[in-house]
């Protein structure tokens, strides 16, 4: 892996960021006007989100009203990496999609048998090159392959619930 310095955006795809980047990148982003754009959703001054949500600004801070819209608005998932890497040895996983509508079964299992492939494959990837130029895992190579794993965890979660919702008698409790 790379030793350069990574743009704001690059580390913001990466790696995990703490949350008040996450939440500022999942507004700069948000399609239908950026941060301005989620104000108006639900009524509020665009320029004081964007002061509650710049990495900048020290005057102000979001509250929990202001995380919850911007997670309603963007269902940005940058945001709760932030949130789950803070409370630690956790994951999560976005469930849309996961179980089969009707006759769907056996083929929402392959999707996330596939997924979970998919996501161990590229977490190996980032071991053997962050390995690859001085057999050591640096701090940068690090922050990327706990994305990576967190990443798989949930795949992994993805693949209980589309198994165990295949399978007669068996609850997802």
């Amino acid at each position: 892996m790379s030793r350069e310095r990574k743009s704001c955006k690059e580390r913001a795809q990466r790696e995990i960021l703490p949350l008040r980047l996450s939440l500022y990148n999942a507004g700069v982003d948000y399609p239908h006007g950026g941060i301005a754009g989620i104000a108006v959703l639900y009524g509020r001054t665009g320029s004081t989100l964007q002061h509650k949500l710049s990495p900048t600004t020290t005057t102000h801070h979001a509250n929990p009203d202001d995380i919850e819209e911007v997670i309603t608005a963007t269902r940005d998932p940058r945001i709760l990496d932030s949130v789950i890497e803070a409370y630690g040895d956790a994951a999560w996983v976005d469930l849309r999609g996961v179980l089969p509508d009707g006759d769907n079964a056996l083929a929402c299992v392959i999707k996330a048998v596939s997924d979970v492939l998919s996501k161990k494959s590229a977490l190996m990837q980032g071991v053997a090159l962050g390995l690859a130029d001085d057999q050591r895992i640096d701090a940068d190579e690090l922050a990327s392959l706990r994305k990576q794993i967190r990443q798989a965890q949930g795949a992994l979660i993805a693949l209980d619930r589309a198994i165990s919702h295949d399978s007669e008698g068996v609850s997802d409790e």
